[in-house]
């Protein structure tokens, strides 16, 4: 009876050691928001991406002959599905743009290019 005992004893520390160190932190510290969708165009010296995040922000990065340059904002609409999106800028613009399809390919207009989903 006292050898049971003692491998029990064993068993029952072993489980809740095992218990405590096996538990993960689920918590996530990854405040980095998540890509929704991203949009690229690249022609004529021209190249840029538009990336809308789930937070409601987007950032447009591009480069072109002057240089390089990234532009941040807020939108509203559904950036997944053909329709309107409305682009606040960090610097007070405003911009709508229409996601439409050409060709089965979905793309929206932007200051005279074409941005086609990646």
């Amino acid at each position: 009876m006292r050898k049971f005992a003692k491998i029990s004893a064993v068993l029952a520390a072993m489980v809740l050691a095992l218990a405590f160190v096996g538990c993960k932190d689920d918590d996530d510290d990854d405040d980095d928001p998540s890509v929704v969708t991203a949009w690229a165009v690249s022609e004529e010296g021209y190249k840029a991406v538009v990336t809308f995040y789930d937070d409601g922000t987007v950032k447009f990065e591009g480069s072109d002959e002057e240089g390089g340059y990234s532009v941040t904002g807020k939108y509203s609409g559904d950036t997944t599905k053909y329709g309107a999106i409305v682009i606040f800028y960090d610097d007070g613009e405003t911009e709508t743009i229409i996601i439409e399809t050409e060709n089965g390919k979905a793309y929206f207009d932007s200051y005279q290019y074409k941005y086609f989903k990646q």
